[in-house]
C-alpha cells in the first residue's frame, strides 16, 4: 500500500511540473468573430475620339494587377481581449478589373483601413477597342477608413485619373489634306504620215486604264496612331484623288508622310496607230506586266492640296 501512495504522488508531482502557467500577457479570444467580403472594381480614364475629330479623356477602362488591401487591428478585431497587432488581407485586381477578398470581422463592427495602391503607366487612346499607348502618367491611388460587420459585404471602388493630360500627344484636333494626280503607261506608237506612207515607230506615255487601283500608305494617320493605307482608282483619263485626315503642321510626333503606289499590272503593251496625227486606232501587242512604280510625298498636313502628283508604272515585262 505505501508503495501504490509513492507511485501516486510522484505521478501527480511530474503533471503539475508540466502543465504551462498563464500569464497576464496571453492572448485569449472572448469575442465572437465571422467575416466579411471586400469587393469593388478599379478603372482608369483613356483617351478617345469624341467623333467631331477630336477626343475626349472622360472614357474609362478596367485596370488589371493593382494591389488592394484591408488592415484590422486586432484590437478592434477582439475589444473584449487583450489582442495586439493587425491582420493585413491583400487582393489583385483581374482582368476586368475587378477584386475580391473575404476578412476576419465581428458582430460589432470591426475599424479597417482599405488601400487601393498607385501606380504608374501609360496614358494610352482607345480607337475601336485597340489600345495606342501614349506618356507615362501617375495614378493616386486611395484609402479609407471603414466599419466592417461580420456576414456583409462591403463595395469599395476607385476611378484612377491620369495626373497629365495636357501632355498627350494624342489630345489632337484633326483636319484634312488632298493629293491627287495621274498615272501612265508606256506604249508603242505607230505613225503614218497618210494612210500609204511607210510607219515610224516609237514609244509614249499614255493613261492607265479607267479602274486601276492605287494605293497610298500614310504614317501616323491621326485616328489609328499608326500607318493607314488608302485605296482608290483612277478615272477614264489616268487621274486619281486621295482625301484623307490629317493633323496641323507641327504636331509632335506626326510626320504625315505619304507614299502613292501602284501594284504590277499584268495586261498587254499595245501599239497605237496614228494617221496625220490623229488615233485611228490600236492594235493588242504581246501579254506581260508592268512593273510597279511609286511616288512620295512628305509632311502633309491640315488644308494643304498636293496636286500634279503624277508618275509612270515601271517598264513593262513580257510573259
Amino acid at each position: 500500500m505505501k508503495k501504490s501512495l509513492l507511485i501516486l504522488s510522484i505521478g501527480a508531482l511530474l503533471f503539475t511540473s508540466c502543465k504551462k502557467e498563464k500569464t497576464s500577457g496571453d492572448f485569449s479570444q472572448t469575442d465572437a468573430t465571422g467575416s466579411t467580403v471586400v469587393k469593388g472594381s478599379v478603372s482608369k480614364n483613356v483617351i478617345t475620339p469624341n467623333g467631331s475629330g477630336g477626343w475626349i479623356n472622360t472614357s474609362r477602362v478596367p485596370v488589371s494587377g493593382v494591389n488592394v488591401s484591408v488592415k484590422i487591428n486586432k484590437n478592434s478585431l477582439y475589444p473584449g481581449s487583450q489582442a495586439v497587432g493587425a491582420d493585413v488581407y491583400n487582393a489583385t485586381t483581374d482582368a476586368n478589373g475587378n477584386y475580391s477578398m473575404v476578412v476576419k470581422t465581428n458582430a460589432s463592427g470591426a475599424a479597417a483601413l482599405i488601400t487601393i495602391d498607385g501606380y504608374a503607366s501609360t496614358l494610352d487612346t482607345l480607337i475601336n477597342g485597340a489600345v495606342k499607348p501614349g506618356l507615362y502618367a501617375t495614378y493616386a491611388g486611395n484609402s479609407q477608413n471603414v466599419t466592417l460587420y461580420m456576414g456583409s459585404n462591403y463595395v469599395f471602388n476607385h476611378q484612377f485619373t491620369a495626373t497629365n493630360l495636357s501632355t498627350n500627344p494624342n489630345n489632337i484636333n484633326i483636319g484634312s489634306a488632298t493629293i491627287t494626280g495621274s498615272i501612265a503607261m508606256n506604249v508603242a506608237l505607230k505613225s503614218r504620215a497618210t494612210a500609204t506612207s511607210s510607219p515610224v515607230f516609237s514609244f509614249t506615255n499614255i493613261a492607265v486604264p479607267a479602274g486601276t487601283k492605287v494605293y497610298m500608305d500614310f504614317t501616323m494617320d491621326p485616328v489609328l496612331l499608326t500607318t493607314k493605307q488608302y485605296q482608290t482608282t483612277v478615272d477614264a483619263t489616268g487621274h486619281y484623288t486621295f482625301n484623307f485626315p490629317t493633323v496641323a503642321a507641327g504636331t509632335a510626333g506626326f510626320p504625315q508622310n505619304a507614299t502613292i503606289w501602284v501594284a504590277d499590272l499584268s495586261t498587254t503593251r499595245d501599239t497605237v496607230l496614228i494617221v496625220a496625227g490623229n488615233v485611228t486606232g490600236t492594235t493588242t501587242g504581246v501579254p506581260g506586266v508592268f512593273n510597279n512604280a511609286s511616288t512620295s510625298q512628305s509632311s502633309v498636313y491640315n488644308t494643304e492640296i498636293r496636286n500634279a502628283i503624277n508618275f509612270n508604272f515601271g517598264g513593262f515585262t513580257p510573259n
